[in-house]
């Protein structure tokens, strides 16, 4: 009996050395931002591709085949330079009928003309009757007709076989080669255009905006594009032109875009970003976009006071995407809880870590500025 009630009071004090060694959980580890101040843009933004500024199929205008392509894609062409040349059929054998019918009608206007001339030496003589007289003076009006027709069928067949030299209309590059040599070209074959030249000193886009930003848009507005094939870089443009209607499918807008690209570093059909800047924020307040917890249409921040957090209401302006911009309930030197905001609550314990993505590599919060937290041993 003795035995048992001594094994009893051991096994009592052990239970109570134990809870008084008991440890409680730490409180959570938070990520914090300072608030940001900058310039915040207000942009309509839309997803674009470049296109050429102007863009030029060229074909032949005259049946024959064809009988050289001088250039190939990607080739840097000028205006009326020479790319490529068509074999006629027999336009040289019709130009040359046209000009014997030409000199023909060029005889004839001179007999008439003399034939007119006689007549009218003879007129008061009384030789010849007014009738006669007429009659070589109508003569001499078709024959300047005749002359004139056959003068007009040879500059057009000189200028369809002209055309058989094919130039380019614009400066610019190939952009396609769709024929080879001996192909049937022409109004009458069932090929099409033999090459296409792009224009791309200067390339546009085209900018869709909602109907809500259409009356912030205007002529002279920068903008700016981030492509998918260059990250990191930004180019600039101007809007040149706005559609007069919007789209009464989609209810949006078109703005035109024109970039200056004379280095030819960027190319037609790449992929990218556009945000058209129709004003500007200066010395406003941002916070990473993982700071903003939104409830009931509300949007709330934690704000960093010592080891506890703060929860505060906040009006939100530009969404900058991975930023926010925070019209009012902050103030520039507020620090916010970036990540980590799941479970806190009003006045809530924390350890704060700056400068560290908390959910990023585990290895980056080693070294990071963490606030001890208090003894987590009970006396």
């Amino acid at each position: 009996m003795r035995t048992a009630c001594l094994l009893l009071l051991v096994g009592a004090a052990c239970t109570k050395g134990a809870g008084d060694a008991a440890r409680t959980r730490p409180p959570p580890l938070v990520a914090v931002a300072r608030v940001s101040v900058r310039d915040v843009e207000e942009t309509v933004r839309a997803p674009v591709d470049l296109r050429p500024l102007l863009q030029a199929d060229v074909g032949a205008k005259t049946l024959g085949y064809l009988d050289a392509v001088l250039v190939d894609r990607g080739d840097r062409v000028h205006k009326v330079q020479l790319l490529a040349t068509v074999r006629p059929s027999d336009l040289p054998d019709q130009l040359a009928a046209a000009r014997s019918a030409a000199a023909q009608s060029d005889a004839a206007v001179a007999m008439a003309r003399a034939n007119l001339d006689r007549a009218r030496a003879l007129a008061p003589s009384g030789r010849i009757s007014k009738q006669e007289l007429q009659q070589a003076e109508t003569a001499l009006a078709a024959a300047e007709a005749t002359r004139a027709g056959a003068r007009s069928q040879v500059g057009g067949l000189a200028v369809r076989l002209g055309e058989t030299r094919i130039t380019s209309p614009l400066d610019g590059v190939v952009s396609q080669r769709r024929l080879d040599p001996g192909a049937l070209v022409g109004p009458s074959s069932n090929n099409g255009a033999i090459l296409t030249v792009d224009q791309i000193d200067t390339l546009r886009l085209f900018v869709s905006a909602a109907e809500g930003d259409v009356q912030h848009l205007k002529l002279g507005q920068t903008a700016h594009l981030e492509l998918d094939a260059m990250p990191g870089r930004r180019f600039d443009g101007r809007v040149v032109r706005l559609a007069p209607s919007l789209d009464p499918a989609t209810r949006t807008l078109d703005a035109e875009v024109h970039l200056p690209n004379r280095d030819g570093l960027l190319r037609a059909g790449m992929y990218g970003r556009a945000s058209i800047v129709t004003g500007v924020h200066p010395g406003a307040m941002t916070v990473p976009v993982g700071a903003v917890q939104i409830s009931n249409g509300r949007n709330f921040v934690y704000v960093l006071r010592g080891d506890r957090v703060q929860r505060r209401e906040v009006q939100l302006g530009v969404d900058g995407e991975d930023w926010l911009e925070i019209r009012s309930g902050l103030g520039p030197d507020d620090e916010v809880v970036s990540a980590g905001l799941e479970g806190l609550s009003d006045q809530a314990q924390v350890r704060p870590a700056r400068g560290v993505e908390l959910f990023g590599n585990p290895g980056e919060l080693r070294g990071a500025q963490v606030k001890p937290p208090p003894s987590t041993v009970k006396d």
